[in-house]
């Protein structure tokens, strides 16, 4: 018998190199499980932020509008006919802002693709 056998040397060298392997790939594995992990939370807080814009964009047309037409309601004694009328134009304008933000991110969308 050899004395690398009775000594366990071989045993060892063999359990260091899969103890060595299971650190590489842990090590691997983890780097891309945290890359993947921060790129996903970055595209879902984008995506928070489009929802919030158009939102915005939303409301903010209604409320500027709306109260145009209800300053010329008051200026005029109309009542409530120019307040109506801003209240529409408002969901017009916040339609098309909307719209323009949309064809925006489509846009980059496809310059992402294409590179």
């Amino acid at each position: 018998m050899s004395d690398n056998k009775r000594d366990g040397t071989d045993d060892r060298d063999k359990q260091l190199g899969a103890l060595g392997d299971r650190i590489r790939a842990a090590r691997d594995t983890g780097t891309g499980a945290r890359d993947r992990d921060r790129a996903e939370k970055r595209e879902r807080s984008k995506a928070d932020g489009v929802a919030w814009r158009i939102s915005a964009e939303l409301v903010a047309a209604f409320l500027v509008c709306g109260f145009v037409g209800w300053w010329v309601d008051e200026w005029i004694d109309s009542r409530p006919w120019a307040m109506i009328a801003g209240l529409l134009l408002g969901g017009i304008v916040g339609m098309r802002n909307v719209y323009a933000v949309a064809m925006r991110m489509s846009r980059e969308a496809e310059d992402r693709t294409d590179e």
